[in-house]
């Protein structure tokens, strides 16, 4: 699946636009662009998300808050409690295979089967993105988050600056033979920019890219089916 949309902000008003967008893939973020005061009312409507989401013949996911945060816990244990799971989770802020292992552990007996997508957003996580890579069989794919890494490298958030992170990422999902996903593309109105970017990521050997705007899905598809 080239495309994974990201529904932001615990929008419940956007999951129809989402899933009318057809993407393989739509990830509910419980994570950062969720305040924290919405946090609990964000949690309430994953397990509509998901059934809604199965039933428009989307892969449902979830984005987990890191595990050295409360809401991280909180998290994991809504994952546990629910009736009908999600076919994948997304780490935010991984820094480790210790912390990789710790997320397999917890996410054990009924959770087993679902499937693990890491970010490489911090110089900790592209430090052991090779060993993260090749840790375990339940990772199927990375993901390269230049936001908090161009702001903890204290570095632009532009094309020459993260291409050695863009690059040892990409190099490190090829060698274990999963996938990998860049960042959403901003600015979100200029589609023709998101289409030549596609294209570049591409080229590095990234295998799809995630979106927070449904219209950036059909663009998406078509750049990496090229």
């Amino acid at each position: 699946m080239s495309c994974k949309l990201l529904i932001t902000g615990g929008q419940e008003a956007v999951f129809e636009p989402a899933f009318a967008s057809h993407p393989a893939s739509v990830c509910l973020d419980l994570e950062d662009t969720v305040p924290d005061e919405l946090k609990p009312a964000t949690r309430a409507l994953v397990p509509g998300f998901i059934a809604r989401a199965r039933a428009a013949g989307c892969s449902p996911a979830l984005r987990l808050s890191p595990l050295g945060t409360l809401d991280g816990l909180r998290d994991v244990l809504l994952v546990h409690g629910l009736a009908e799971l999600p076919d994948s989770v997304v780490l935010t802020k991984l820094g480790s295979v210790a912390e990789l292992r710790l997320y397999e552990e917890l996410l054990q007996g009924r959770c087993a089967a679902i499937e693990i997508t890491a970010i490489i957003e911090s110089a900790e996580g592209l430090n052991a993105v090779e060993a993260i890579a090749t840790a375990s069989p339940r990772l199927k794919a990375l993901s390269f988050g230049g936001k908090d890494f161009s702001k903890q490298m204290r570095m632009k958030r532009e094309w020459e600056p993260l291409f050695h992170a863009r690059s040892r990422a990409a190099h490190a999902a090829a060698l274990a033979g999963i996938g990998i996903y860049d960042e959403p593309y901003h600015p979100r109105d200029d589609l023709e920019g998101l289409r030549l970017h596609c294209l570049r990521v591409k080229a590095m050997g990234f295998t799809g890219k995630s979106a927070t705007d449904p219209r950036h899905v059909p663009v998406i598809d078509a750049a990496f089916a090229e």
